[in-house]
């Protein structure tokens, strides 16, 4: 295989990542210190984003403003609510996104027309087309990442909640020391809710905040009895432990389609990694215990 055009492609897509990103410094009128004393930074969220996303998103941020203002409203709510569903991964915005993905398309689109336009492998493009989407996959990963700790979280939260809430406290103030007691993902969602609600919102408003922020269908069972214990006047103690037997069963049934879910991923991999060593032991036993001389075969 002749490596001259992907070498001329991979330098060409070099010579414009440098180009654009030279361009990204003039429009912001960079400038780097050099006479102020060198202190160890304090490391933030955005520190340890992985490095591909940074280079996107520096790419992408002096188009960033322009593009997102180009998106409907519709558009703009439905990349907030995904970002919310992943919980704000690196402390990602919309903003931040569209960043993201500007970067992706210049770099990996035209990575991809180079390879094209210089006949190499079709496939080399493809897979160049396919980092368009990381952004993308890395949301869809962490949405079911934080999916499956809320579902493992939430029957624990709400045993230890009803049994506080027995005990005499306010459902607010229950909420609140289960939340401090018991950290994770669960408890800073309800930690927000609570936020929410000493800013003036109210608790139905909070809640459906709370639903809207996890695509997790026991969280949202739980909120729907939370609001029709409140309006009927239900003990909310009563609700909760009844809820929380709710949960740990759907918690097994959840744990038992994963089990099943699981099933034909661990077929394919023992079938990928075992059947080929099988036929070529198959095959070879067949010729050695035949005497076939594989020299006459193969025309040595």
């Amino acid at each position: 295989m002749n490596l001259l055009p992907l070498a001329a492609a991979l330098a060409s897509a070099l010579v414009v990542l440098v180009g654009v990103y030279g361009l990204y410094l003039t429009l912001s009128q960079t400038r780097v210190p050099v006479d102020d004393p060198v202190e160890a930074p304090v490391r933030t969220k955005s520190d340890e984003t992985f490095f591909l996303h940074r280079i996107t998103e520096a790419i992408g941020r002096p188009f960033s403003r322009s593009v997102l203002a180009s998106l409907s409203t519709k558009q703009r709510r439905s990349i907030a609510a995904r970002i919310e569903a992943a919980g704000r991964p690196d402390g990602l915005t919309a903003e931040r996104y569209v960043q993201r993905k500007i970067g992706e398309v210049t770099i990996y689109g035209t990575l991809a027309l180079l390879v094209l336009v210089s006949d190499s492998s079709p496939l080399l493009a493809l897979f160049a087309v396919a980092f368009m989407g990381l952004t993308d996959l890395n949301l869809y990963v962490q949405t079911q990442e934080r999916a499956d700790q809320v579902q493992t979280q939430l029957p624990d939260f709400l045993d230890v909640l009803a049994v506080t809430v027995s005990a005499g406290m306010s459902f607010r103030a229950a909420v609140g020391r289960v939340a401090a007691s018991m950290p994770g993902v669960l408890s800073d969602e309800f930690t927000i809710a609570l936020r929410q609600m000493e800013l003036g919102i109210s608790r139905r408003e909070a809640f459906d905040s709370l639903r809207r922020r996890n695509r997790n269908d026991s969280l949202s069972k739980f909120v729907t009895a939370i609001q029709q214990a409140e309006e009927l006047g239900a003990p909310l103690s009563d609700t909760l432990v009844n809820i929380s037997r709710d949960m740990r069963r759907a918690d097994a049934q959840y744990m038992r389609r994963k089990a099943q879910q699981l099933n034909p991923r661990v077929t394919m991999v023992t079938a990928v990694t075992l059947l080929p060593g099988l036929l070529i032991l198959i095959v070879g036993s067949m010729f050695l215990g035949t005497e076939v001389n594989l020299g006459t075969i193969l025309g040595g």
